[in-house]
């Protein structure tokens, strides 16, 4: 029970800790929520649509099936790229839209950010989550799913690793995602601002590198503690920067996009 009621927490938590960020946001913009909505339809077009159909019809090696370890190395590095080039590109394609119609403006590119990175947080972090946990809580179910005996194998592993430590590195990998993927967004602003198509790619490898540690413990090499690990490691150096750097690098933003619908 313990297990499970600290798993839920740490779910809401996320909610909550959306939420906050959400309102935050709104305090200094008085823009509506549509860029929100773009972003959140933009994951899921690119991210839960064309790049798990692009790697299905590739006919790479997915997490769960029975392949070579060479195999599985070659489908490991291209499930990451994939998911760097679709996500980047899919960000580009709507800043690049927005560009024609306007300025980008540092209130809507912020807000298209958040509304991305939630989405993907909900999806993945919460929901997805919770799917986990109901197997947790009746493992029988999972034999009604239909899968192979590799996939189920995969599927009863990603289970039995659920604990307590599950909660805690459930919100940080989370928060450094979010982090992450606002950051990326402005990677890929400043491609469409600057016409420097090498910021794009730049964004798509930095995204297939952070993807590695979670890719390689669905493929099996990378136990999940040790994964966790690498991504709260590199979520303290995050936070130091921020809390270093924070108001140079937003000073810089401001000075990069315009500041039209923000409040001063």
């Amino acid at each position: 029970m313990m297990v499970i009621f600290l798993n839920t927490l740490a779910m809401l938590a996320m909610c909550v800790i959306g939420v906050c960020l959400v309102i935050s946001l709104n305090r200094f913009s008085p823009a509506g929520s549509k860029p929100y909505w773009i972003g959140a339809i933009a994951f899921i077009f690119f991210a839960r649509v064309l790049e798990p159909v692009f790697l299905g019809v590739a006919g790479f090696a997915l997490p769960g099936q029975d392949a070579s370890i060479s195999e599985a190395v070659v489908g490991l590095i291209m499930a990451c790229l994939a998911a760097g080039l679709f996500e980047e590109s899919g960000k580009y394609v709507c800043l690049k839209a927005k560009s024609v119609g306007g300025n980008l403006d540092l209130a809507w590119i912020a807000k298209f950010a958040l509304g991305y990175a939630l989405c993907e947080a909900i999806l993945l972090g919460v929901i997805g989550h919770a799917q986990l946990l109901y197997f947790y809580s009746s493992p029988k179910s999972m034999l009604t799913l239909g899968l192979d005996s590799t996939a189920l194998d995969v599927m009863q592993n990603q289970v039995a690793s659920i604990t307590e430590w599950t909660a805690i590195f459930l919100v940080v990998e989370r928060i450094f995602a979010i982090i992450v993927q606002i950051a990326l967004t402005f990677l890929g602003a400043f491609a469409v601002a600057k016409k420097q198509f090498a910021l794009l790619m730049l964004a798509v490898l930095i995204h297939a590198f952070i993807n590695v540690p979670a890719a390689s413990y669905q493929y099996g090499f990378l136990e999940l503690h040790h994964g966790e690990m690498i991504y709260a490691l590199l979520l303290v150096v995050v936070l130091w920067v921020l809390r270093v750097k924070g108001a140079s690098i937003l000073e810089f933003l401001e000075m990069q996009f315009t500041k039209a619908t923000l409040r001063s």
